[in-house]
């Protein structure tokens, strides 16, 4: 079995920045335990395969190094970049929204302009509020900080989805973000509390002055010591930032997230979305995709 794949960094404009995606366009027929040792193999974030989906729409199965997921978001949108690579893309211009079928339903991307950029965005779904997760103290040893940089922001550790569930942690400073460290052992305690062990640790305090802002992903429990981009993360934080009124809006509410800095992996991540009774709703998390390189793996 001889199988193509594209190398694609996503929400970034250069190459070696953003989320790293291993994209395999052929993805039919290919048995689900190889799937998982060519993600465990390959070591990305995100690997995904492009399937056949129900009505003969298209499909895309993802999987982190050490477990299938139901939906990632650089994927969906590096999958659609895929197909525009590759002339592959069907069902009509591409102003109107590509549906993708996932394990956690149909998500929509949609492709604009942007000073002459091309821009992904994945339609996430409507935010659910899961609750706050009160052990703050469990946290902070987790990151590796004193729990002051936690509390200071007067803010909770809040659970929200639009897709994936997601811890979001506020901190106070670039400097407590810069000092995180961490603890796989503390962090595997809160995933035996949420189910899940994501921790995504953000800051109002950025580097680039026009980014809203700074945030770090961590998500060992998948075999992701630190993720450089987080798509479904950031509209989660989209909801979090709107709840809490932590950011200016109207009707309609726009943010730019810098994430990865730490990781010598910048990536920008422009959220978008409505108001509605005070909450975000139609979110929708976009950025650029940059072709870093193609090959094939033959399995004999």
């Amino acid at each position: 079995m001889e199988l193509d794949f594209l190398l694609i960094d996503v929400f970034t404009d250069k190459a070696f920045g953003g989320s790293r995606l291993y994209l395999f366009p052929d993805g039919n027929g290919v048995p689900t335990d190889l799937m998982q040792n060519l993600a465990m193999e390959l070591g990305a974030g995100e690997t995904a395969f492009v399937v056949p989906g129900s009505n003969s729409g298209s499909g895309l199965r993802v999987f982190t190094p050490s477990a299938e997921i139901p939906f990632g978001g650089h994927s969906v949108l590096g999958a659609t970049f895929a197909l525009d690579h590759l002339e592959r893309r069907v069902g009509g211009e591409d102003s109107q929204p590509f549906v993708w079928e996932l394990e956690s339903g149909h998500y929509q991307v949609v492709t604009t302009e942007e000073s002459g950029k091309r821009i992904y965005s994945l339609q996430l779904d409507t935010p659910v509020f899961m609750g706050q997760y009160f052990h703050r103290g469990k946290v902070a040893r987790t990151l590796g900080l004193p729990e002051d940089d936690i509390a200071i922001t007067g803010l909770p550790c809040e659970v929200i989805s639009t897709g994936l569930p997601i811890h979001i942690v506020p901190l106070a400073s670039l400097e407590a973000m810069g000092r995180i460290i961490l603890r796989n052992r503390d962090a595997d305690a809160i995933a035996r509390d949420l189910g899940f062990g994501d921790l995504f640790v953000f800051t109002c305090e950025t580097v680039q002055s026009e980014a809203t802002v700074h945030c770090r992903m961590f998500a060992p429990y998948f075999g992701i010591p630190e993720d450089a981009a987080s798509g479904a993360a950031t509209g989660a934080l989209v909801a979090y930032l709107v709840k809490h009124r932590l950011v200016k809006y109207s009707s309609k509410v726009r943010i730019i997230s810098e994430q990865g800095l730490e990781m010598g992996r910048p990536s920008r991540i422009i959220a978008e979305a409505g108001i509605s009774g005070g909450q975000a709703t139609d979110i929708r998390v976009g950025g650029q995709c940059v072709l870093v390189g193609s090959g094939s793996i033959n399995i004999s």
